[in-house]
């Protein structure tokens, strides 16, 4: 007999993989099933709950108001996150119900039950009526998710996620979908058909990726628990070290440290992280304490079919010693995932190195600066390596990192490659003669040889170097894309780029060069919807404004090529720049705009150094052939990094017949090939 209907907040919960777990462990199924039962019942009489039923892993129970079952699923979860070798998930709604004898039914159990489906394993679900019913309370985080279409439910509910410490919260990309996906009634087989497939996609890849085991890693960035806030460096130097040793590993492919920074302090599941990466396991660095020793924890762990860990260590050894814990780590990394080290490997890794901790944390230091690519920041990098090298010359990556700091004044048109290069040579020939192995150092060799040297014999031979020891060096693949662009083997170019951009698609570096790819082989339209999207993430990312002004201009779009010239020139700091752009713009449209800004960089040449293949390329934009040809003859004594582009870049095309254009490329050893 119903006892009738009443508004009541419902929680309901489950344990997430809890299926998996019993088929792989009854055991440890079981008592994890125990805990979990212990921590609702002490907790739901402590806010006044009611358990109405346990539905195998499940728990489905009732509050009397909607804060009282919010508290409670909060340390629900709490106590979880501490106690339970399992995640659970939980849904919250507040709505009617009907009470038969000791069950319930109706819309409130429904849609709870619903949300706890939806929910993020560790995570909590509330909607929206839940949401209002809490008010302004401070000590309750909650943030819109979107309207959630809920199967059996027949409206779509706003849904809202709690936010705490120990909470999981819904990655990014699931966030931004649900936030602009409207779903229309008419499109609801489309909608089924596209589940089907999605599911079955997924299917897929959860099984290729467990039988296959593991063969791609991520390295995430080290977490401090040392208590010292001062040791950001060297925190960066152990995440790229450890990378770098995994990644030299022939069977294993490892994103690069700069993709994976972006997950440092995510409140992503590892199976998140894993998807995003296209990666089967992570690897997780903890360091507790750094000084005369270091002590680092590291755990290997698999992302699929459920998140485990296979392998942990704590590393404790005289810091000196710091570089064979990188060692020993890639080491275990392969061991644990069943991969057969080549005896070239095994020799490496077998290598005692040895390093002065204050050489070591100069050249971390330097690097740090380094890579602002600013004037100051290259030459405080080149005075700590300088430092490094007075305590310690033996370390091959110091004097690579002099080499680069001294090919980047170059590249940043800051000194002219004629004062730079002897320097360069010098210190990257010191860096090949103590240690031949490194990938970096090839790779260093293979762009300084096509941008600063113009030798595209010996370029092309320190790529394929640098793909002997990492097949995946993603950076080496963009940029031989390029090289094979200015060689004009565009037919072969694509695929090098593609293969970047799919091992690490969140790398706005290789999105960028991919941009300017596209440009070579003029798919501007491709290439500007791309540097849109980059510019998204990376707003300031100075080589893809380049890039999308390029690729704005030679589309004829010149209101846009416009307005990402002055984002560039703000962004930079170029202020005369950016006046200049903006009156000339609004005078005489956008060929009297890329004049002014031209003229204006003239006039500074003599007193300040200006590229003068920047020169060129404004005068080519404002339509003046006779002043392109000047500088870029000028770029070409400078033997500017970018002269390079001129066999290839679709900017020149007006030029293209000038026997001093001609000249220049051949000798340089270019072709420019027709039709366009």
């Amino acid at each position: 007999m119903a006892e009738g209907r009443q508004l009541a907040a419902i929680m309901f919960s489950d344990i997430f993989g809890y299926t998996t777990l019993m088929g792989s462990d009854e055991d440890l199924a079981l008592e994890v099933l125990h805990k979990n039962r212990e921590i609702h019942l002490s907790l739901t009489g402590k806010y006044n709950g009611k358990l109405i039923k346990e539905l195998g892993d499940g728990m489905l129970v009732q509050f009397k108001s909607a804060l009282e079952a919010v508290l409670c699923a909060l340390e629900i979860q709490q106590k979880a996150h501490t106690g339970l070798e399992a995640k659970l998930r939980i849904g919250i709604h507040l709505g009617d119900i009907t009470i038969d004898h000791e069950d319930i039914f109706g819309d409130g159990v429904n849609v709870a039950s619903r949300l706890q489906t939806e929910a993020d394993p560790g995570g909590i679900y509330i909607s929206e009526a839940v949401a209002e019913a809490l008010g302004g309370k401070k000590d309750i985080v909650f943030h819109y998710l979107g309207e959630l279409h809920l199967k059996n439910v027949r409206h779509p509910v706003k849904t809202y996620y709690l936010e705490s410490e120990w909470l999981l919260q819904p990655s990014r990309d699931k966030i931004r979908s649900l936030q602009t996906t409207k779903k229309h009634p008419k499109r609801t087989y489309l909608a089924a058909g596209l589940l089907l497939i999605t599911l079955i996609i997924i299917v897929w890849w959860y099984l290729s990726h467990f039988e296959q085991g593991i063969q791609a890693v991520a390295v995430l960035p080290v977490a401090n628990m040392s208590g010292d806030s001062t040791k950001n460096i060297l925190l960066a130097g152990i995440h790229s070290g450890i990378r770098d040793e995994i990644a030299s590993i022939h069977a294993i492919r490892v994103p690069s440290r700069t993709t994976t920074n972006k997950y440092q302090g995510s409140n992503l599941t590892i199976p998140e992280i894993a998807r995003e990466l296209n990666v089967d396991a992570v690897v997780e660095i903890d360091l507790y304490e750094i000084g005369d020793s270091i002590r680092l924890q590291v755990r290997l762990i698999k992302a699929y079919p459920e998140e485990s860990q296979i392998w942990g260590e704590m590393f404790e050894k005289d810091t000196r010693n710091i570089l064979s814990i990188y060692d020993e780590i890639a080491l275990a990394v392969a061991r644990e995932s069943d991969i057969d080290l080549s005896s070239d490997e095994i020799s490496r890794f077998s290598t005692v190195q040895v390093i002065d901790p204050d050489a070591y944390d100069a050249y971390l230091t330097g690097i740090s600066h380094m890579y602002s690519l600013s004037r100051q920041g290259i030459n405080t990098a080149l005075e700590y390596f300088e430092k490094s090298l007075a305590i310690d010359s033996s370390y091959a990556p110091t004097w690579a990192g002099i080499a680069l700091a001294w090919a980047f004044q170059v590249t940043q048109g800051i000194a002219p490659s004629s004062e730079v290069l002897p320097k360069f040579e010098k210190a990257m020939a010191k860096a090949v003669e103590l240690d031949s192995t490194l990938a970096e150092i090839h790779y260093s060799l293979a762009v300084t040889y096509v941008w600063n040297f113009w030798n595209w014999e010996k370029a092309e031979k320190e790529f394929y170097k640098t793909f002997e020891i990492d097949p995946n060096h993603v950076e080496a693949l963009a940029f031989y894309s390029h090289y094979l662009n200015i060689m004009n083997r565009k037919g072969e170019s694509s695929p090098y780029i593609e293969k970047a951009l799919k091992l690490e698609p969140y790398n706005t570096l290789v999105q960028s060069l991919y941009g300017m790819h596209l440009n070579h082989t003029r798919q501007y339209e491709k290439a500007i919807k791309l540097l849109n999207n980059t510019l998204d993430e990376d707003p300031d990312n100075v080589i893809a404004l380049t890039a999308l002004w390029t690729n704005c201009h030679n589309s004829g779009m010149y209101e846009e090529a416009i307005e990402q010239a002055a984002k560039l020139y703000e962004v930079s700091g170029e202020e005369r720049a950016y006046e200049e752009l903006l009156e000339g713009y609004r005078i005489g449209g956008y060929r009297t705009a890329m004049d002014r800004v031209a003229k204006a960089y003239t006039l500074k040449k003599d007193s300040t150094f200006y590229p003068a293949w920047r020169l060129a390329t404004l005068y080519m934009r404002a339509d003046n052939k006779l002043a392109t040809i000047y500088w870029l003859e000028k770029a070409y004594e400078e033997h500017d990094v970018n002269v390079t582009y001129i066999s290839v870049d679709p900017i020149f095309d007006a030029i293209d017949d000038e026997p001093r254009f001609q000249k220049m490329l051949k000798e340089m050893g270019l072709t420019r090939v027709k039709p366009y």
